[in-house]
């Protein structure tokens, strides 16, 4: 528990911009906005996070680590299936776009400097392909770099296209273009 007023005003103001973010996108974040949510003056913000940036950036660093703790628990077990594996972090990465809609296109931009935290997320998915090639779970003539960048081109693709519209609940899409990229990318499991 924080007993610090300084790192009290710093948490309510990192917890209300991730709010405003996450209902209304990083663009909604402006420092009055912040401010009066978290009843803080402007100076305050300026003294934790230098500017508008430094706080997005934080916002950014927060809702990565919601992404981790979220991809983490939604982990399929590790029963040896690897499209399972595959499949379930594909759910969870999706499912994350549409519980955060106003978040997700700043995590993973379209252009722009990326977020320092995507780099600890790619070279996630690039172990788990690693992994995957080692085993000889890859078809013939895929790698792991070949699958990791296929996957992320897809995933992002229609990540985005959920938090553009989050409201549409059609999954059909995400599991169309999922179960094709994984049947492309890795061979079946022929276990009874």
């Amino acid at each position: 528990m924080l007993h610090n007023p300084a790192a009290v005003a710093r948490e309510r103001m990192l917890a209300a911009a991730f709010e405003i973010a996450r209902n209304d996108g990083v663009d909604a974040v402006t420092t009055r906005a912040v401010c009066t949510a978290a009843g803080v003056q402007a100076p305050s913000l300026y003294h934790h996070f230098g500017d508008r940036a430094g706080l997005i950036s934080a916002v950014v660093d927060v809702a990565f680590e919601e992404y981790f703790h979220r991809k983490d628990a939604a982990a399929a077990p590790d029963d040896g299936d690897p499209r399972a594996r595959v499949a379930a972090g594909w759910d969870a990465h999706v499912a994350f776009a549409r519980a955060y809609p106003g978040l997700y296109p700043a995590m993973y931009p379209a252009s722009g400097p990326p977020p320092s935290q995507l780099g600890r997320s790619g070279a996630l998915l690039r172990a788990g392909f690693d992994e995957l090639e080692r085993a000889g779970a890859l078809r013939p003539g895929i790698t792991a770099a070949l699958a990791t960048n296929a996957l992320r081109a897809a995933l992002r693709g229609v990540a985005h296209a959920v938090a553009t519209n989050p409201g549409d609940r059609d999954d059909m899409t995400s599991a169309v273009v999922r179960d094709a990229l994984i049947h492309a990318l890795i061979v079946a499991d022929d276990r009874p």
